[in-house]
């Protein structure tokens, strides 16, 4: 759209509500202004069959017969269409291309479509779908909910909030400068993603994933790339089919998952933090964790990092895991810093994205153009590095390479010798015990080799890995029969002039050797499933507490809401001043409570905030009847509980204490810290506690809450004296 507009229409917004605008093959540019007024702008272009569609010719006015074009106004709604008249004979020799770019105000929500053509939407608010077939997606400094689709287009996404979903079906997708709630999708295509805060979820299913400067949530899974994180923050998610991990995370919320089939991960972890950690793979490094508990072995490990927390789950079927610490991660851990790929400079306009430049704080991201992670070493050149020893159990090897070695020894020379084979191992029997202990060095040696320096560096299928350890077998095998000539020439494999003797023991090595692999596979596939089972559970485990703490949770706020409008009703005819500045609270409550995410969690400082809606809430309710406090230690202002733990308490002392007491009623809410361990006291001046409180809904919700959550490390005791008080402790 860089020249002049062939149709210009501006429309009053004091009726219309929505856009709904469907063009053809045109594109579509929708930005968001201050005016009071919608202003639509039309061009066009074409492109004739008689310059082979190559020149694009700018329309100086708009043939309404070929083309189909309606502007008009249903009731809260502007229709814009726009197609082609087939039946018009200009349309068989020429191509026309109809654009819009349109300007609305904040409060207008819009719905478009185009066939052919790009979609830019610039600072809108509201709620935007949006579709195109192949054209490239602009969203940039939008609120509200944006959402949309297209076949083949590149994807970005710049400098948003509120709601953002967006799915391509082979393009890149880039996301910069962003603090929304997104979910994203592509079908080929590659991810970047860079300075972002809120909630990511994206996929891809075969293409890279890269992010970094990322907190908040982000969870990612491909079908067959890699992924890259660095400097993320929050609860993180990444999961791969085929490709590799690598992840440099500063901090852990709630979770944090890595799982690949087939690849190696590399992790950089807070190990100063309480972690829950879990990890499995053929081959587990990490460097000595100080207070941990758990077990741990070479291709596992599985406890509480001090004193448990954050839950972290590593998985990879086939690959190893190295874990290293996040204070030294930026000495060793080099990513590929994932940037905007450059736009294909013939990519036609509008809207333009040939032209189109990166915001200012994004232009000076370092771009590293290096080969992402071949150079990185993070336990060579550190001083923390731990130099493990390799998955090799010598003494169980070397009990398994002899019994095999002279096992089929023994076979094969006892067939021979009662049987009529015309095979003569006469010569050699002296010389069978240095021959086969030989062979099994030689197998022993091979095997060492191939697991620790080979095995991972050839693809995860198990019939593939025969062939390199037949190779090492093979090598070792003439090496350490060799050495043996040397030191007893009357022994040497190679002094006998006989060939069936000469093939049984330069091929024994390989069998020794591939029936340890053999052996080996077997075993690993067993614990993997084994692995595969507990980590199922888990995940069973976990779905069952949130399914619950939801329960507790849907039950509560329909409860209290029900309480809260009863009060409201009461009020209503007698007092109707208070009755609006309650239903006002009301509504601030509500936005704390269902305007957050899914998570069942949050801190205190967010549940002090839905107890202080609440008690103003009441305070309109019982007027002079009714003062409260709230005093919490700050230190455990961030700390994580569970959403609505404390509420259903104070909402007790509400029903239970204050209602009963005709004046001067007051509530105590007090949390601090002793000796490490949470302490909260919330307190009435009501009558005392009866015998049978206790069986209410409220109170065995905190209960199964505890219960669920902290397990045997929470209690809550119901107290009349010193003074009446429910107290929970939270034991560190």
């Amino acid at each position: 759209m860089n020249h002049k507009p062939i149709i210009t229409k501006t429309y009053e917004v004091e009726a219309i509500k929505h856009l709904q605008l469907k063009t053809f093959s045109g594109d579509i540019e929708l930005i968001g202004h201050d005016e009071n007024t919608i202003k639509v702008e039309v061009y066009a272009t074409v492109r004739s069959l008689f310059t082979f569609f190559l020149i694009k010719d700018p329309l100086l006015t708009f043939d309404y017969d070929a083309q189909d074009l309606t502007m008009n106004v249903v009731d809260d709604t502007l229709f814009i269409y726009n197609k082609p008249n087939y039946l018009n004979i200009y349309n068989w020799f020429n191509f026309q291309k109809t654009s819009f770019r349109v300007f609305l105000p904040a409060n207008i929500h819009s719905n478009t479509k185009t066939y052919g053509g790009k979609i830019v939407l610039k600072k809108l608010e509201g709620n935007h779908s949006f579709s195109t077939w192949g054209g490239n997606i602009l969203l940039e400094q939008t609120l509200g909910n944006i959402g949309g689709s297209t076949m083949g287009g590149n994807v970005d996404v710049l400098k948003c909030q509120g709601n953002v979903e967006a799915s391509t079906m082979g393009g890149n997708i880039f996301l910069a400068g962003n603090n929304a709630d997104i979910k994203i999708d592509t079908k080929g295509g590659n991810i970047y993603v860079q300075n972002n805060e809120g909630t990511i979820h994206c996929s891809s299913w075969g293409g890279n994933i890269d992010a970094f400067n990322v907190s908040g949530g982000f969870e990612c899974n491909t079908a067959g790339g890699n992924i890259n994180l660095k400097n993320v923050n929050g609860n993180i998610g990444a999961s791969t089919k085929g490709g590799n991990i690598r992840a440099e995370v500063n901090g852990i919320s709630q979770y944090a998952w890595f799982d690949t089939a087939g690849g190696n991960i590399k992790v950089a972890l807070p190990l100063e933090q309480s972690l829950d950690l879990e990890a499995s793979a053929s081959r587990v490094r990490l460097p000595p964790l100080q207070n941990f508990s758990g077990y741990q072995t070479k291709q596992s490990i599985r406890g509480k990092l001090n004193g448990g927390g954050a839950n972290v789950t590593i998985k990879t079927l086939a690959g190893n895991i190295t874990i290293y610490n996040a204070d030294f991660a930026n000495d060793t851990f080099k990513p590929n810093t994932p940037s905007k790929p450059a736009d294909n400079p013939k990519t036609e306009a509008p809207p333009k994205f040939t032209e189109k430049k990166t915001p200012e704080q994004f232009q000076e991201r370092p771009i590293n153009t290096a080969k992402p992670y071949t150079e990185s070493k993070p336990f060579s050149d550190t001083e923390n590095a731990v130099h493990w020893k390799p998955n090799y159990n010598i003494y169980f090897n070397v009990v398994f390479c002899l019994l095999v070695g002279y096992a089929v020894t023994c076979v094969i020379f006892f067939t021979v010798a009662t049987s009529k084979l015309p095979f003569d191992f006469s010569d050699v029997y002296q010389d069978t015990f240095y021959l086969t202990l030989m062979s099994s060095l030689a197998a022993m040696a091979a095997i060492y080799v191939f697991l620790n320096f080979v095995e991972s560096r050839i693809p995860p299928i198990d019939l593939v890995k025969f062939m390199p350890l037949m190779g090492c077998a093979l090598l070792f095998g003439n090496l350490f029969h060799s050495a043996l000539s040397s030191h007893n020439e009357a022994g040497s494999l190679w002094a006998f002039d006989m060939p069936a003797a000469i093939y049984f023991y330069f091929v024994l090595p390989v069998i020794i050797s591939w029936s340890y692999l053999f052996y080996w596979l077997k075993t690993r596939s067993i614990t993997r499933k084994i692995s595969e089972q507990e980590y199922q559970l888990l995940n069973l485990e976990k779905l069952k507490s949130k399914a619950q703490l939801d329960a507790l949770e849907a039950r509560i706020n329909p409860h209290f809401l029900y309480n809260s409008l009863n009060s409201i009703a009461g009020l209503i005819h007698d007092k109707p001043d208070k009755a609006e500045e309650m239903t006002i609270q009301l509504s601030k409550l509500f936005r704390y409570t269902t305007g957050r995410t899914e998570e069942s969690f949050h801190t205190f400082a967010d549940e002090l905030e839905i107890i202080k809606a609440y008690l103003t809430i009441e305070e309109v309710r019982f007027g002079h009847r009714l003062t409260y406090t709230i005093e919490c230690d700050e230190s455990i202002l961030d700390e994580k509980i569970p959403r609505f733990l404390l509420q259903p308490l104070v909402e007790n002392a509400i029903k239970h204490g204050i209602s009963k007491i005709a004046s001067d009623g007051l509530i105590k809410v007090n949390i601090t810290v002793q000796e490490g361990n949470i302490l909260i006291k919330i307190h009435d001046n009501g009558p005392d506690f009866g015998e049978s409180f206790g069986g209410g809904f409220g109170l065995r919700s905190i209960k199964e809450k505890l219960k669920i959550v902290y397990g045997d490390k929470a209690t809550i005791d119901i107290k009349n004296q010193p003074e009446k008080a429910v107290i929970i402790l939270i034991i560190k």
